[in-house]
């Protein structure tokens, strides 16, 4: 499929439309901001409810909100747009960098799985990353995305729901005439921020300085310092920015979406077109030679769904979708290694280009430049199909409002790689005694392109579900309920861990089997009672123990329609709500490929000696002792909660939870004894808690109003803490995890630099100023707290048993969203700002860390310690050697990491219609957005979501949208 059949389709099909009778009305949802009410029904997961009529804690976001950007995945469409949900950014690189998503935080340790469970139209979904199905859909395919939190919501899904469940539902055909709508978005995409380093002139003053810090002779002479400042002798004092050398400034984006609906009482569809492109930030090298390619990545989503009434009372649902990408790099699969490589090398290693056109180059670093254009190329293609087909039979006959329904599920997902490899000289030159150029021996050898082909992901996915579904009113009473068994069946044909990496065999299929169901009580339509649960199992725990219950209960009270309300005039709505329940998470540590079944031993190679040749003898041992009572995790989850509308245009949703986790997998450390002699086996003993809350708002213009308006924001945050772990006995409380909050980080406790004083007190009792023992402390090296003698008591010695918590850990514990937006008179604007904070990040690597491993140096070092600027530097002295002193990790080298940022903006202006008798368009909208485009933070280095790698890139496309 490619760009051209979209633009062929609507080609053919324009002359046709263009004809047609003005009969088309406006979408549901138009280009002009709207005031939105509660939405009538919500997507409870398996089913819907009226939302007046909800008592579980559920966010919901159109797809028509997320279309106003241009990302690559969907993932990135939802900062800040649902409270309780947590996005964090997972890299820019097209293809390769997906978000984490978190609903209310993490509340698991050991090593288990902490993303939620995707389920796109009533079906699980499978894989992680780039291969993970949601991540691939596009925000015009979506009706709504929902993310359900509490257990009242989630107890449905049983052993697979304690971390949260998003839900997808896709949009359908309505009836009505055929609507066509076509968008185009053409653009271009910018690094947000590029590491910056101090030129060769300041790099070899700088090391002149570190050398002389270590007591050794100094490398550059002025007559080097001279050239390096006046760029007089670009081969041998070159100063290259290899950024520059590698990157452009801008790289092209577009996408273009064609969508068709429709449908009558028998049949009724919604067919999607989609194609996207971003060229990457790499210059252009395969222009340059043939052997090497252009960075590009392309991916292209088709959906058909199908709802028919195939008789009176039997319907169907189909629905096929699927996407196809492709992504193509210089010199390797992912970028990693060439930012790295970028980060690492010195500006005056080496000029690009020697004088007689050869790589420059040494045996310590390779050349970027080179790499790009003669190493070859890579290519990865990955195809996700998801298909389903669900008939359901009415069976009023029987009693009125009861229905049973079949469906099946089969998805696949496929990733290859293409490898086109070959190697090049480089040569370092030097001068002779009589000033002429001298090569060095080639280093690397040229070599012809050889490829290879490579399987890098696959899984498949077939899902079975039968259902009951019951729906009556009596009097005042009214009944709802649904009962459904499932099964899924998941094969994985090997993953790898990195993309370019062959896949492993084939493993065991993973399988779930489960009976579930849901019972909702209305009464008067004030009093709301439900109660939902399932009873599931899986092949991954022992027989016998495979299976578990999970249930949960709700209660509502709709407040407002009580008599004694009708006097609060400014009340129009208040619903209490609260629930209870108990849920589990089944990927747990240890379940990888690599341990699956840790319910039986394993056995290995093992030997032994004797004789008096000692003579060894093959044997074979016991490995791992088995876990017999291997669990899931397991929630108890409390949740309460109001909504209220007032003023009629004011909505406020309010949820305090709180969570208990227990049976987590963790290390038996303080449980087993270390004398048995054999790794112990990891046991469910670990508990967690954590508590927070959620505040909704949303403000709406009045409906009559010319210049309408909304504004909406959320805040979301939670606490976590380690009730036990099961802990290894440790000289310094420190270092005990129990009690602190998940993902604490532990380092060393920076408290200034050493002095001369110091060392010279060092000199006559070292325990009095305590140092890291395999370094050679010097004055301007970083000072810490020494904590890690029995009982917290200094021991004179700086160690690993000196660590304490240090700052917050990388995921932030509060988030917060503004989204708003105007109309008038065609013209319309759209911001969307997330905010978070409670988060630290690192400063750590060549990025930050001066002429280690040889490499480069930042601005940061120039805040450097030095006998002048003792008393206000902000940064150790310099050394030329690996510090293990300074570069320890500590709470130095830790940054507030909060930031507000501008996530989306769109303006646009939509033309009065029909635009003429001629032209039956029913809109025609022009418009201009921006993704990712402004950040307010505190780290002046880069992005605080990401510091190293591919960098964060903002996005700005132009485009315009036609309807029929």
């Amino acid at each position: 499929m490619k760009i051209s059949f979209i633009l062929k389709t609507y080609i053919v099909l324009l002359p046709q439309l263009l004809a047609l009778p003005l009969w088309a009305q406006r979408a549901e949802q138009t280009d002009t901001v709207q005031v939105v009410p509660i939405p009538a029904v919500v997507n409870i997961g398996f089913g819907s409810q009226p939302a007046r009529q909800v008592t579980s804690a559920i966010s919901t976001v159109h797809g028509a909100e997320l279309e106003k950007n241009f990302t690559l995945n969907l993932g990135n469409t939802l900062y800040g747009r649902l409270p309780g949900l947590t996005v964090s950014q997972g890299g820019s690189e097209p293809g390769a960098s997906t978000p984490s998503l978190f609903v209310r935080g993490v509340n698991t340790i050991g090593g288990a799985g902490t993303a939620p469970l995707y389920v796109i139209d009533g079906f699980i979904s499978n894989g992680t990353g780039p291969s993970n199905a949601f991540m691939q859909l596009m925000p015009e395919e979506i009706e709504s995305i929902s993310v359900l939190k509490d257990a009242s919501a989630t107890a449905i899904y049983g052993a697979r729901a304690a971390n949260g469940v998003i839900l997808i539902t896709t949009k359908s055909g309505q009836n009505g005439p055929l609507k066509v709508s076509f968008t185009t978005k053409q653009g271009f995409n910018q690094a947000q921020y590029l590491p910056k380093f101090l030129n060769s002139y300041q790099y070899a003053s700088l090391y002149n300085e570190a050398l002389r810090n270590d007591g050794l002779a100094e490398r550059y002479s002025q007559a080097d310092l001279d050239a390096y400042r006046q760029g007089s002798d670009p081969y041998f004092h070159p100063d290259v920015n290899w950024y520059d050398q590698v990157l452009r400034k801008t790289a092209p984006v577009s996408a273009y979406n064609l969508n068709f609906s429709g449908g009558d009482n028998y049949v009724r569809y919604f067919v999607m077109l989609n194609a996207l492109n971003s060229q990457g930030l790499f210059k252009k090298f395969g222009d340059q030679n043939d052997e090497s390619s252009n960075s590009k990545y392309s991916k292209y989503n088709f959906r058909t769904n199908l709802d028919i009434n195939l008789t009176s009372r039997l319907s169907a649902e189909f629905k096929i979708a699927g996407s196809l990408e492709q992504s193509t790099n210089p010199n390797n699969y992912t970028t990693g290694g060439t930012f790295n490589l970028l980060a690492s090398l010195p500006p005056n290693a080496f000029p690009v280009y020697n004088p007689d056109g050869s790589f420059g180059g040494n045996q310590l670093y390779a050349n970027p430049v080179g790499n790009m254009l003669a190493t070859g190329f890579y290519k990865n293609n990955s195809r996700t199909i998801l298909s389903s087909l669900r008939l359901t039979e009415q069976l009023d006959m029987l009693t009125k409002g009861l229905s049973v329904s079949a469906a099946v599920s089969i998805n696949n997902y496929f990733e290859s790689g293409s490898q086109k490899s070959k190697q090049y000289p480089r040569f370092a030159i030097s001068k002779n005694e009589v000033g002429e150029t001298v090569y060095g021996p080639a280093i690397g050898q040229l070599t012809s392109l050889a490829g290879s082909e490579l399987t890098l992901d696959q899984y498949r996915n077939l899902i079975f579900q039968g259902s009951l579904d019951y729906k009556r009113a009596f009097g005042k009473s009214d009944f709802s309920g649904m009962l459904m068994l499932s099964s899924d069946n998941v094969t994985l044909f090997g993953s790898s861990a990195e993309p370019g990496v062959p896949s492993a065999n084939s493993t065991d299929p993973y399988k779930h089997n489960a009976a579930l169901g849901r019972l909702t009580y209305v009464y008067n339509n004030k009093y709301i009672v439900g109660f939902s649960a399932s009873y599931m199992g899986s092949e991954s725990f022992p027989p016998g123990k495979r299976y578990g219950f999970f249930p949960a209960a709700t209660l509502g009270w709709i407040a407002s329609s009580e008599g004694f309300m009708k006097h609060v005039t400014a009340i129009d709505f208040l619903k209490l709500r609260g629930s209870y329940g108990l849920t589990g998470n089944d990927i747990i540590a240890g379940l990888g490929l690599s341990g699956r079944y840790a319910y039986t031993p394993t056995f290995g190679g093992a030997g032994y000696f004797f004789g008096t040749g000692n003579n060894g003898v093959a044997g074979f041992a016991e490995t791992n002792i088995a876990n017999p009572n291997l669990t899931w995790e397991k929630e108890k989850m409390l949740n309460l909660g109001a909504d209220v509308t007032v003023f009629k245009r004011l909505d406020i949703s309010f949820d305090y939870f709180k969570r208990d986790r227990y049976d987590i997998l963790v290390a038996s450390n303080s449980t087993m004894p270390q004398f048995t002699g054999i790794p112990t086996p990891n046991l469910n003993q670990g508990k967690t808690q954590s508590s927070g809350f959620e505040l909704a708002l949303r403000l709406n213009s009045k409906k009559a109003a010319a210049f309408h308006y909304f504004l909406e924001g959320n805040v979301s945050y939670f606490k976590s803490k380690i009730v036990f772990n099961a802990e290894a006995l440790q000289f310094n409380r420190e270092l005990y995890a129990t009690g602190r909050q998940i993902g604490q980080p532990l380092g060393l406790k920076a408290i200034g630099f050493y002095s001369q004083q110091d060392i010279e007190k060092r000199l006559v009792d070292p325990k009095s100023v305590p140092a890291v023992l395999t370094e050679s402390i010097r004055p301007g090296d970083i000072k810490y707290q020494d904590m890690g003698g029995p009982d917290g008591k200094p021991d004179g010695i700086i160690d690993g048993n000196d660590r304490v918590a240090i700052g917050n850990p990388g995921l932030p514990n509060f988030t917060a969203g503004l989204h708003g937006g105007v109309s008038y008179k065609g013209f319309d604007l759209d911001l969307v700002f997330q905010g978070v904070s409670g988060n630290t990040v690192y400063l750590g690597g060549n990025y930050f860390h001066a002429f280690q491993a040889n490499g480069q140096v930042a601005p940061i070092a120039e805040g450097r310690w030095t006998e002048q600027t003792a008393e206000s530097a902000s940064y150790p002295r310099l050394s030329s050697k690996d510090n293990l002193n300074n570069y320890q990790f500590s709470s130095f080298w830790q940054r507030n990491g909060s930031f507000v940022k501008l996530r989306s903006a769109e303006i646009g202006y939509t033309l009065p219609t029909p635009v003429s008798d001629k032209v039956r368009l029913q809109t025609i909208r022009f418009f201009v957005n921006g993704t990712n485009l402004f950040s307010w933070d505190k780290i002046p280095y880069g992005d605080p979501e990401s510091l190293a790698g591919y960098p964060v890139t903002r996005t700005v496309t132009a485009g315009f949208r036609i309807q029929l």
